[in-house]
């Protein structure tokens, strides 16, 4: 064999044990960067898990308040309206809450808080008196509503079971 021949020979299998190191360093490199992927995954499962059951439990907190009068019906509906939609929105539209939807969409047009606040003594009192009859006349359907709340467990929020 001639030197040059020897001579390539070396250069080609060093060029061919340089490339094989380059790709086992770039294999350890995707594989440690799938298991931070994994674990990223896991972690942000495991979070929005405990999203899920926070606002279930708050939605089951707010119906329980309301069952027990320790809540308004108007502040229970408004509060579990937002809840429920960003738990699951389709449950607002269940069949089994058509009093709640209803009564929510006359509530929530009234004005809370400081705007509550600007209105005159005799407009606070003819709104708390619409409000308060809207509650009586709906009482007994929306506390059948929350108690089916209460029982319900959310089997379309996957993360959860």
């Amino acid at each position: 064999m001639s030197p040059l021949l020897i001579v390539l020979l070396v250069i080609a299998v060093l060029i061919v044990a340089a490339l094989g190191a380059y790709a086992l360093h770039l294999t350890r490199k995707v594989k440690e960067q799938e298991t931070r992927q994994r674990a990223e995954e896991a972690e942000a499962e495991q979070q929005l898990r405990q999203h899920q059951l926070g606002l279930i439990q708050d939605v089951h907190f707010v119906c329980k308040a309301v069952i027990t009068d320790q809540c308004e019906i108007t502040e229970g509906v408004l509060r579990l309206e937002y809840l429920i939609r960003g738990l699951d929105p389709d449950v607002w539209n269940a069949a089994e809450l058509n009093t709640l939807r209803h009564f929510y969409s006359l509530a929530r047009e009234m004005p809370i808080l400081d705007a509550y606040k600007n209105l005159s003594r005799q407009e606070q009192f003819r709104l708390d008196k619409h409000r308060w009859d809207l509650e009586e006349t709906h009482k007994d359907n929306i506390l059948r509503e929350l108690q089916w709340l209460v029982e319900y467990r959310f089997p379309a929020v996957s993360l959860v079971h």
